[in-house]
């Protein structure tokens, strides 16, 4: 794959690249009584899809805050964490009860957040032995904590291997110290990489997170982060930075503070140097923007299972939640959040039930996850073809050379990995009449 072959194919078929995706919690309704009604009901109803599930308690807390940070968290100066680590307990406990819950296996847990390593590494051990114990775990499971090199001391790295953690996350976002100041990032370049490499000597796995097309970087810099990160043996999620309304960066870029960032063509250039780099390094491809060296991250059942698996998420201001049709985000206010469940509620703040039509367009959401569409599940699911209910779209797809499709299922091209994005757009709007 060239970049120049890239370059011709996305002329052809988009202006610019789309990277965030339709179905996602900024799309999700205000909670209203009849959906929160319609949601306890599902609870209360037999979990027999037969698929794995990933379980997520938030830690949406921070000890400072990234220029670039959309996520709603709370300072740790401004919140006392054994108070809401047992909240976050009682709201884990009210989903555990429920028949729904009792009745699912879950192969992850996942402390996200926020900075989940702002706890101490007694907190983070017992957070995870309660989850263990009220939820049904696959014979198989994996454990995975997100954190800082800041938050994260060798000898907190060092008890959490033990307890067997799998995976540590990590927002390292670039290996240039230069932007990493600029991005107001807690800790320096070294740091990050000590960890890494501490870590990685103990059998972690580790993911990290890296951003492109960032005010005032250079492919050069984002060249070496990709050199440093693959040295590191480490996972890479690669995001196009996205300069959120409110956040200090945009105000930075506004009052000059900071260069704006790359155009569309540069930012197209950048992710084409990193999946060029990547793949030829050995990675592959997989899920949202994940690089991965590592099989069972390929096999996933968070993602596999999309849309019909599931992700229990808690905590304050959490919102990847999803359980089939149901979607959901937590109240961002952790007090908010805190007083909810102290009166006994899920503390959800939007909520959506998909319906037949949206939920045709999110199996076609396969594709921007790098997943095959089954004609056979799709007409199980809904008793018609997916060229019955989008004719157009595949029609003008498979013309541009962005999808391909057989008897069996359809598949996302080469031609069209960098268009993933875009291609879910195009069964957001409203299915055809059939």
């Amino acid at each position: 794959m060239t970049t120049s072959t890239h370059s011709q194919n996305k002329q052809e078929a988009y202006e610019q690249r789309t990277n965030w995706p339709p179905y996602t919690y900024r799309d999700y309704p205000e909670i209203r009584p009849e959906t929160y009604k319609a949601f306890l009901e599902f609870l209360n109803t037999e979990n027999t899809t037969g698929r794995l599930m990933e379980l997520q308690p938030w830690i949406s807390v921070c000890d400072s805050r990234c220029a670039f940070c959309y996520f709603p968290t709370t300072a740790s100066s401004k919140v006392k964490l054994e108070p809401y680590l047992e909240l976050l307990k009682k709201e884990l406990d009210m989903y555990a009860k429920t028949k729904y819950v009792k009745t699912s296996v879950f192969d992850e847990i996942v402390l996200g957040g926020g900075t989940p390593s702002v706890l101490s590494a007694e907190q983070i051990i017992d957070l995870i032995d309660f989850c263990k114990k009220r939820f049904t775990t696959s014979k198989e499971y994996f454990i995975k904590v997100t954190g800082s090199s800041k938050t994260l001391a060798l000898s907190k790295i060092d008890k959490l291997a033990a307890y067997g953690i799998y995976q540590m996350d990590m927002g390292a976002q670039t290996f240039d110290d230069k932007l990493r100041k600029m991005l107001c990032l807690p800790d320096s370049a070294a740091a990050v990489e000590k960890a890494i490499r501490h870590a990685r000597k103990l059998g972690l796995c580790v993911c990290v997170d890296l951003m492109y097309n960032l005010p005032g970087q250079t492919i050069e810099s984002w060249v070496n982060t990709l050199k440093k990160a693959i040295e590191l043996d480490v996972e890479i999620d690669a995001y196009s930075l996205h300069v959120d309304p409110g956040t200090p960066l945009e105000t930075m870029i506004k009052k000059g503070i900071s260069p704006p960032q790359g155009d569309a063509e540069y930012e197209k250039q950048m992710y084409l140097t990193a999946y060029n780099m990547l793949t030829q390094a050995g990675y592959k491809a997989v899920g949202h923007d994940r690089f991965s060296r590592v099989e069972w991250h390929m096999r996933e059942n968070c993602l596999n299972g999309w849309p019909w698996g599931g992700i229990l998420t808690t905590g304050a201001g959490c919102f990847m939640g999803y359980l089939q049709r149901f979607s959901y985000s937590n109240l961002e206010d952790i007090n908010a959040y805190m007083e909810a469940v102290k009166a006994g509620k899920l503390p959800i703040q939007k909520l959506s039930e998909s319906t037949d039509e949206e939920m045709m367009s999110r199996e076609m959401s396969r594709l921007y996850l790098r997943l095959p569409v089954s004609k056979k599940e799709f007409r199980e699911k809904f008793g018609k073809l997916p060229e019955d209910v989008f004719p157009q779209q595949l029609k003008n797809l498979q013309k541009k050379g962005l999808i391909e499709i057989d008897e069996k299922e359809i598949r996302i091209t080469k031609e069209g990995e960098v268009w993933k994005g875009n291609i879910a757009w195009e069964f957001a709007q409203k299915p055809s009449a059939c």
